[in-house]
């Protein structure tokens, strides 16, 4: 058997056991939460479905180990979902957001949320949430093009903010910002926190995004111009 059949099957079989993992659909409102559900359990072949409403203690779900991926509302409070996609990056469980609308003030709440993916409700049907998450299991970041459009504008337009203060990085983008400015990869920044090296991308991508730097020497030259490197 040839190398490239075995890790063909090797990724196959990854991939079905992401599939038969669950997906606990996490959102506050029941009318949307039971939607997902719904559509989710509709698919082919159909993905263990869980319901959750109290978004507060989702955390504490993940931790069984059941979940590939969790689905949350960016709608749902900033403080609340960071503390949820931390924890998620934390056990390599996947964070697909759901937003209301794509415009320039949902660009500006999603900043702060280190996701995987990006759903706008308008657009979501059972062949866009399907495709959403076959994009997921690939390693793909799904996003809608016109939230993708936003982004560039955002970026265009320098973020519409200054630097400084008006950024704002969680603590533990904080301490990876310092580790990349010390040359470390992610593979011993996951190391040092003891998280995995995807919850590391999450954290990497997400301070390159608020800092709208195109790559981590840039991002680390801007910050400490700034004093934006913490403490380490």
């Amino acid at each position: 058997m040839s190398d490239s059949v075995m890790l063909k099957e090797h990724d196959t079989v990854k991939t079905d056991a992401v599939r038969s993992r669950g997906v606990l659909v996490s959102l506050s409102s029941e009318i949307v939460r039971w939607g997902i559900c719904n559509m989710l359990e509709r698919l082919d072949p159909p993905r263990p479905v869980e319901p959750h409403g109290e978004v507060a203690t989702a955390s504490e779900a993940l931790r069984d180990g059941r979940y590939s991926l969790v689905i949350v509302d960016a709608a749902d409070g900033e403080d609340v979902l960071l503390r949820l996609t931390e924890e998620a990056g934390r056990l390599g469980v996947k964070v697909l957001v759901l937003l209301d609308r794509a415009d320039a003030a949902t660009v500006e709440r999603i900043a702060a949320l280190p996701a995987d993916g990006f759903l706008v409700q308008s657009d979501l049907t059972l062949e866009c949430m399907s495709e959403t998450l076959e994009r997921l299991d690939r390693g793909d970041l799904p996003i809608p093009a016109n939230l993708v459009r936003q982004l560039m504008a955002r970026a265009r337009n320098g973020g519409g903010r200054s630097f400084g203060a008006q950024i704002r990085l969680t603590p533990r983008e904080q301490d990876v910002l310092h580790l990349m400015g010390e040359g470390m990869s992610n593979k011993q920044i996951a190391r040092h926190f003891g998280i995995s090296v995807h919850g590391v991308k999450r954290h990497v991508t997400n301070v390159l995004a608020k800092l709208n730097c195109p790559n981590r020497t840039q991002a680390v030259s801007i910050a400490l111009k700034q004093g934006l490197m913490g403490h380490g």
